[in-house]
């Protein structure tokens, strides 16, 4: 229909040129209109103009629009209001095209993000086989030793046997044991706490005596670093439904990251505000350490991802799934050294999360 409207509008203005171009010659040829055919001869070059800038007011259009595609930009907009009937339908049909376009980056990304955690829980159950199992073998392996040395085919060594040196080699390979058993219970406990959080044990409480607890926590810290903490409610005393030691583990464990995000800077900043939209209670806890990359902000979320020589990466992905329990989201956007802020959404209603102010 578009093609038809288009083509028919086209071949109007040729044959109008057409007309307009043999009136103009006949009147010359034949003198006996020659001002007025040199006039219409004129009026048809106007006419070829005009045809050839609606001509390119698609040409430069679909230009810019293809361009968009090849460079992989959907967000490209066309005013849908202006122009013909014919490039209002086009412009309508690009921006639907490029509707269609932002859909689909939508749903790769989410796709690809999903793949990606996917393979990192299967990267987790390697590493937890791995780790296991690097931390059994040689306890097993010591455990028979040890027990060689007091038994003999499955008969107790007497006591009489049993020297100074046997005593010293038992006693280290116990210890030998314990530290292994202890790397392995730190291991396993940190899969723990991610795999089997319990359902919130919702309450009303002092958000604001929760924050105050948290800075006295980590306030000689804060005074050895030199960093400017600050805080900014938007009323001086917030009550909230939630789980006050899940909320408690969340923000500790990202004033923590903020704290040890600085270096040797000056002017190290840690700022905490508190605000409400509508419906939805925000907390915010903002620093100017060294930030996160660009290219591993959607990383930092996934479970055992970390770029520190000594974490987990469980901190983070544990604190976005208490949140999301809650029913929030935990969100961050970093410019390194400069802004890195991490954002609790909580939402408000009747029945769960209400903000209360007593």
């Amino acid at each position: 229909m578009f093609s038809t409207r288009l083509y028919i509008h086209i071949l109007l203005f040729v044959l109008l040129i057409v007309f307009t171009l043999g009136l103009g010659l006949a009147g010359i040829i034949s003198r006996k209109a020659i001002i007025l055919g040199t006039i219409t001869i004129l009026i048809a070059f106007g006419l070829i103009g005009r045809l050839v800038y609606y001509l390119n007011s698609y040409n430069r259009k679909m230009k810019l629009f293809f361009n968009s595609i090849e460079d992989d930009e959907s967000m490209l907009y066309f005013p849908e209001n202006i122009g013909s009937k014919e490039q209002r339908y086009l412009y309508a049909s690009f921006n639907r095209v490029c509707t269609l376009m932002s859909e689909h980056k939508k749903i790769e990304f989410e796709r690809k993000l999903h793949q990606k955690e996917y393979e990192s829980w299967e990267k987790l159950m390697r590493v937890l086989t791995h780790e296991i199992m690097n931390s059994i073998t040689p306890i097993v392996s010591l455990s028979e030793t040890l027990l060689s040395y007091f038994q003999i085919k499955n008969t107790s060594e007497h006591t009489k046997h049993i020297t100074d040196h046997t005593i010293e080699k038992t006693i280290r390979g116990l210890e030998t044991i314990k530290s292994q058993g202890q790397n392995l219970i730190y291991f396993t406990e940190s899969y723990r706490q991610f795999s089997g959080l319990k359902h919130p044990e919702m309450k009303y409480f002092s958000l604001t005596d929760l924050i105050e607890s948290i800075q006295t926590l980590y306030k000689e810290d804060l005074v050895q670093q030199h960093i400017d903490f600050s805080v900014d409610l938007f009323q001086p005393e917030i009550k909230i439904y939630a789980d006050e030691k899940m909320l408690s583990q969340v923000l500790i464990n990202l004033l923590k990251n903020a704290i040890q995000a600085f270096t040797q800077q000056p002017n190290k900043k840690i700022h905490i505000e508190i605000y409400r939209k509508e419906t939805i209670l925000f907390i915010k806890i903002t620093d100017n350490g060294s930030g996160i990359p660009s290219n591993l902000i959607e990383d930092i979320f996934i479970p055992f991802f970390t770029t520190k020589t000594n974490g987990t990466g469980i901190g983070l992905s544990l604190s976005r799934q208490i949140i999301r329990m809650h029913g929030g989201e935990l969100s961050v956007i970093s410019h390194p050294y400069h802004k890195t802020s991490f954002t609790i959404s909580l939402p408000q209603n009747s029945n769960r999360n209400i903000l209360n102010n007593h």
